[in-house]
C-alpha cells in the first residue's frame, strides 16, 4: 500500500510568472475573494498586481518556502516509513496531481491556527480532489506543548538578554468582517499570544500585531507598523506566529520592509526571528503529530 504524509501550504513564487500564477489562483479562492464575481476579478487583479510586486520580490531572489519545504519533507523523511511529499494551494505542485499515487494520506496543512483563508482553504483543496483512499487530517496544533516549547527555544535564542527585548508576535492578518462570521482564527492567535506569554515572561514587554493588509477593509489590529511607533530607542525582536516556513512575508515584509519602518522610528535594534522551517526538531513532532490521530474515513 503507498502512502504518505502530504504537507500542505499556500505556495510562492520563484519567478514573475510563478506570481502571476499564485495572484490568479488566490484572489480565485473563495476563502479569500468571497465574490461571484471572483473569477472575472482574479484575472484582472493578477495582471495589475504581478509585475509591480514581483520588483520587490527580486530583493530577495523568490520565495525560499520550495527549497525549506522540501528540506523539511526530507527531514521528516528519516522518521517515519510514510513518504512524506508536499503540495501548494496556489502554485505548483497542486494537491490534485499528487494524492491520487497514494492509497492512503495523512493531510498536514502547515498553518498552527484555523482560519476559513488557510485551514478551510486547504480542506477546500483536498475535498476537490475527489481522493476515494484512506485520509487522516492534522488539525491545528498551536495548543502543543512540544510545538510551543521549539518556539520558545528558538525565540530566547535570538537574544542574549530577554530583559533588554521587546518581544512582538506578528501575526498575519485577516479582514476583521470574517472573524464576525465565525471564523475562530482572531480566538486562536489571542490564546497562542497567552500561552507563549507564560513561557516567555523574561521580555520587557510581550504583545501581538498584525501584518499584511490590503485592500479597503477594516482588518484586525493592532497593525504592525502601528505598533512599532511605541518603540523609539528600544530593542525589538518580531516572531512571525502565523507561519511554519519562511516565504515573502518573512524574508521580504518583516525582515526588509518593516526593518526600514523600524529604523525611520528610531527603533534602536530589530531582529526577526526565523520560522520553525526545516530545523530536525520541527521534523520530529510534525511526524509524531501525523502519528497520533486516526484515519478520518475509507
Amino acid at each position: 500500500m503507498k502512502r504518505a504524509i502530504i504537507l500542505h501550504n499556500m505556495g510562492g513564487a520563484r519567478n514573475k510568472d510563478e506570481l502571476r500564477e499564485f495572484l490568479l489562483n488566490m484572489f480565485k479562492d473563495k476563502r479569500i475573494l468571497n465574490s461571484p464575481f471572483r473569477k472575472i476579478i482574479a484575472p484582472i487583479i493578477a495582471n495589475l498586481r504581478y509585475k509591480k510586486v514581483w520588483e520587490n520580490y527580486k530583493k530577495i531572489g523568490g520565495s525560499r518556502i520550495y527549497t525549506i519545504t522540501e528540506n523539511l519533507c526530507n527531514e521528516m523523511q528519516k522518521y517515519t516509513n510514510y513518504e512524506v511529499v508536499y503540495a501548494m494551494r496556489y502554485t505548483k505542485p497542486y494537491l490534485n496531481k499528487i494524492i491520487h499515487k497514494y492509497e492512503e494520506i495523512i493531510f498536514l496543512p502547515l498553518y498552527p491556527h484555523y482560519s476559513f483563508t488557510t485551514f478551510e482553504s486547504c480542506l477546500d483543496d483536498l475535498k476537490n480532489t475527489n481522493f476515494k483512499g484512506k485520509v487522516k487530517i492534522i488539525n491545528p496544533f498551536f495548543e502543543n506543548e512540544k510545538f510551543n516549547e521549539i518556539i520558545k527555544e528558538n525565540i530566547l535564542k535570538e537574544v542574549d538578554n530577554p530583559k533588554e527585548w521587546n518581544l512582538i508576535f506578528s501575526a498575519h492578518g485577516i479582514p476583521k468582517k470574517l472573524i464576525n462570521k465565525g471564523d475562530k482564527y482572531y480566538s486562536h492567535i489571542l490564546s497562542h499570544v497567552e500561552i507563549l506569554k507564560k513561557k516567555l515572561s523574561k521580555f520587557k514587554s510581550i504583545n501581538l500585531a498584525f501584518q499584511s493588509r490590503f485592500g479597503p477593509l477594516e482588518w484586525l489590529k493592532p497593525y504592525l507598523n502601528e505598533e512599532l511607533k511605541k518603540y523609539k530607542n528600544e530593542n525589538v525582536l518580531v516572531y512571525p506566529l502565523s507561519f511554519m516556513i519562511d516565504n515573502s512575508e518573512t524574508d521580504l515584509e518583516l525582515s526588509i520592509e518593516y526593518k526600514e519602518l523600524a529604523k525611520e522610528y528610531g527603533i534602536k535594534n530589530y531582529k526577526v526571528v526565523k520560522c520553525p522551517n526545516d530545523d530536525e526538531k520541527i521534523a520530529k513532532f510534525l511526524v509524531e503529530l501525523a502519528n497520533e490521530s486516526s484515519y478520518s474515513k475509507s
